[in-house]
């Protein structure tokens, strides 16, 4: 059997409850968000309850964007037993938001918040990145440097106005 890889940046103790990590996303039209959808990797079986997403306003510190005001938070979760039933795992997920506007051009962080996780050296979520990205490959470069910067897999289920 043929294997896979996936690259991701785990959640470390604390960080699925802050905005350690987020994913800043820019919409190039005003656009209604209904859903968003992203991938968990999971390794092992890791200690959590739920996760939802929450949506920041964005704010460049010292030329880095950083979730500032909480703007918005999905109307549903995903338990455990919805994301994963067996150890070694990657799951598509979304969340759904009650019709959020965007507005064209404004930045804003997208975050996943956790409930009850407790990571392990062995056991512990981490959150998909796009790398590689087959949907934008062109001048595309595999090198170490690329897959630090690379940004979280999801996309935005909705419509313009």
């Amino acid at each position: 059997m043929a294997g896979w890889t996936v690259w991701g940046d785990d959640w470390e103790s604390g960080e699925l409850a802050s905005t350690a990590k987020y994913q800043p996303i820019r919409f190039n039209g005003n656009y209604i968000v209904r859903s968003i959808r992203t991938w968990i990797i999971v390794i092992n079986d890791p200690v959590f309850t739920n996760m939802n997403m929450k949506i920041y306003s964005n704010e460049v510190v010292s030329g880095d964007d950083t979730p500032k005001k909480l703007l918005h938070t999905s109307t549903d979760v995903r338990t455990k037993a919805e994301i994963h039933t067996l150890p070694h795992a990657v799951k598509e997920i979304y969340f759904t938001f009650d019709d959020i506007p965007v507005q064209e051009g404004t930045f804003y962080n997208v975050v996943i918040n956790g409930f009850g996780y407790v990571p392990t050296v062995s056991s512990y979520l981490a959150w998909m990145k796009g790398f590689p990205d087959p949907v934008y490959s062109n001048n595309y470069t595999p090198a170490l440097e690329t897959i630090t910067k690379a940004p979280y897999q999801m996309y935005a289920i909705g419509s313009s106005y």
